[in-house]
C-alpha cells in the first residue's frame, strides 16, 4: 500500500542543498511525486509530495530532521493521501500586472474565494523599479479550477472590473475540458 508525505524544507540557499534533500529521499526508497522549489530572498524553499511504503515514509520522517539539523534547514512533514484527480469542466489562467501595493494578492484571493473558485496554483513576483521614484511592479499568475455552475462571461466581467478598480492590467484564459 502506498503512503504519502508532504515535506517542506527551508534554509539558506547554497549550491547542492536540493541534492542533499533529494538524495536522502531516494536513500529512503521514496518517490518524489510532485515538487516545487523557489528562492525567497536568500532562502531556499522546497516542497515535495513523496510516496512509498510505510517503512520508507517512516525512514524519511525519522532521518530528515537529523539531515535538516546538519544543514541548518527547517522542515515540516505531514502525512496525506493520494491526490484525487477531479475533472473540472473549465480551468482558467489569470494574469495580473500592477504597481506593487500591500494587500493586492488578498484582493484577488478574496475574489476567488467568494465565488467558490479553487486556486490550483499561485505565483507572485515583485520587480524593483528601474529608476528611483518609480513604483515597483507586481505580477501575479493564478491557475484556477472553476465550479460546474459558473458563468464564464460573468467571471470575466467581474475579474476585469476588479482589475480596473485596482488599476491593474489583467487577462484571463479559459480552458475547456471534455468530460
Amino acid at each position: 500500500m502506498e503512503h504519502y508525505l508532504v515535506v517542506t524544507a527551508v534554509g539558506t540557499d547554497r549550491p547542492g542543498i536540493s541534492d542533499e534533500v533529494t538524495r536522502l529521499i531516494s536513500q529512503c526508497d521514496c518517490n518524489i511525486v510532485d515538487s516545487r522549489l523557489a528562492i525567497f530572498g536568500r532562502e531556499f524553499t522546497l516542497i515535495m509530495l513523496l510516496s512509498g511504503n510505510a517503512n520508507a515514509i517512516s525512514r524519511v520522517e525519522s532521518t530528515l530532521p537529523l539531515k535538516a539539523q546538519q544543514h541548518d534547514l527547517l522542515t515540516v512533514m505531514k502525512r496525506t493521501t493520494k491526490h484525487e484527480y477531479r475533472l473540472f469542466p473549465y480551468t482558467a489562467d489569470f494574469h495580473i500586472e500592477a504597481d506593487d501595493a500591500p494587500g493586492i494578492i488578498e484582493q484577488f484571493t478574496r475574489f476567488f474565494a467568494s465565488r467558490q473558485i479553487d486556486i490550483a496554483s499561485l505565483s507572485a513576483h515583485t520587480h524593483e523599479a528601474g529608476q528611483e521614484g518609480d513604483p515597483n511592479r507586481f505580477q501575479l499568475q493564478i491557475s484556477a479550477n472553476l465550479p460546474e455552475d459558473c458563468n464564464l462571461t460573468t467571471i470575466q466581467e467581474e475579474y476585469e472590473a476588479l482589475c480596473q478598480d485596482l488599476l491593474a492590467s489583467g487577462t484571463v484564459t479559459f480552458i475547456g475540458h471534455n468530460q
